[in-house]
């Protein structure tokens, strides 16, 4: 909801362009250190105890923003809302895996995530429009209002008295070691997949279609609106394909598929490449990520599958950090223009599912 107008609203107050940035980057860095420990308190005091927590403290920063006219508030109160964020996602992604029974669960990893993408998809443009009509302030106060309304929707909902769990998952032998080298490689997995759409698709591929193809910005957001269309359209159908390949096949297809993209946006020379690519962003990305948590949710240890959710959260979070600053660089100074970047996105993609895949075989 407020994503629109932080910027514009942080000049506003007088904050230079790097601040402007540096209050945006805080955000992403609250998440990165509160997703875990959230985990791990989640896992004492309850999933729905969490996650109202998490909506109370967006809401309180949200209607706090309102009030600052100095930039360091306005500073405060983004980082509140960051590790508010962290508390909620974290905590809601593991109820999703607590309380779906584990023969439905990548078909609840699904909805959930389909629940995310048109919350993310809406809020941007509704915080846009409220704040035309009624200034800068009114996003975060339709925020705040939202947010409160989720610790009503918390405090009403049917819960269960104690949170339904899968058998746990008995620890094979040479125990912790391998278990270490699982998270590893689910880890690794997780962030290559989101470095890659972030650095290849939100970042470069916008790049390539103004300079290599003289696309104007109305098909430039035609085209990641397609790539956005398949991401929402293929989640149906993942609780399928799985059921056919398995959870660990079905991960390396949908990196084998980015990598096909991310070649396709490298060396394709018509702008049909641009489109096909966007869509294969989508469709793996969509396949990998309920996958991907759901498979997370099922090997992780008893009364670690909170801090295992917040492991994947911190991934994705800092490759939502790391993966525009370094194709950035590469693109400048590997001598390749953007397809440097590009290549950086294979190798680390490549090698990703290659030791994901070494990782998996050995806790089977």
């Amino acid at each position: 909801m407020v994503w629109s107008v932080l910027a514009i609203y942080g000049q506003s107050l007088d904050a230079s362009a790097a601040v402007v940035g540096l209050m945006i980057s805080a955000y992403g860095g609250a998440r990165l250190i509160v997703n875990i420990p959230s985990g791990y308190v989640s896992e004492k005091i309850g999933r729905r105890a969490m996650m109202s927590a998490g909506c109370a403290l967006i809401a309180l920063s949200s209607f706090a923003a309102m009030t600052f006219v100095r930039v360091d508030g306005f500073f405060l109160c983004l980082l509140v809302m960051g590790g508010a964020s962290a508390i909620f996602m974290t905590s809601a992604l593991a109820a999703v895996a607590d309380l779906g029974e584990p023969g439905r669960r990548l078909r609840d990893m699904s909805m959930y995530q389909a629940a995310n993408m048109v919350g993310a998809s809406m809020g941007p443009a509704i915080g846009g429009i409220v704040a035309g009509f009624w200034g800068f302030g009114a996003p975060f106060l339709i925020n705040g209002l939202v947010a409160l309304a989720g610790v009503v929707a918390f405090a009403m909902m049917p819960w269960p008295k104690s949170q339904p769990r899968a058998p746990a998952v008995p620890t094979p032998s040479g125990g912790l070691r391998r278990l270490a080298r699982q998270g590893m490689g689910v880890g690794l997995m997780y962030f290559a997949i989101f470095y890659v759409r972030v650095a290849s698709n939100w970042v470069l591929l916008p790049l390539i279609a103004q300079s290599k193809f003289g696309l104007d910005l109305t098909s430039i957001g035609l085209v990641l609106t397609c790539g956005a269309l398949a991401n929402l359209m293929v989640l149906w159908s993942v609780g399928a394909l799985v059921r056919i390949l398995g959870r660990v096949e079905v991960i390396t297809l949908s990196g084998l598929v980015t990598l096909a993209a991310c070649a396709l946006l490298a060396f394709g020379d018509a702008s049909a490449y641009l489109w096909i690519a966007s869509i294969l962003f989508g469709v793996a990305a969509g396949v990998a990520s309920p996958t991907l948590n759901a498979y997370v949710a099922e090997v992780a240890p008893e009364g670690l599958r909170g801090p295992a959710m917040g492991l994947l959260r911190t991934m994705q979070d800092l490759s939502l950090i790391l993966g525009p600053l370094v194709t950035g660089l590469l693109s400048d100074h590997a001598g390749l223009g953007y397809q440097g970047g590009l290549i950086g996105c294979l190798v680390l993609l490549g090698c990703a599912t290659f030791i994901f895949r070494v990782s998996a075989r050995e806790m089977r």
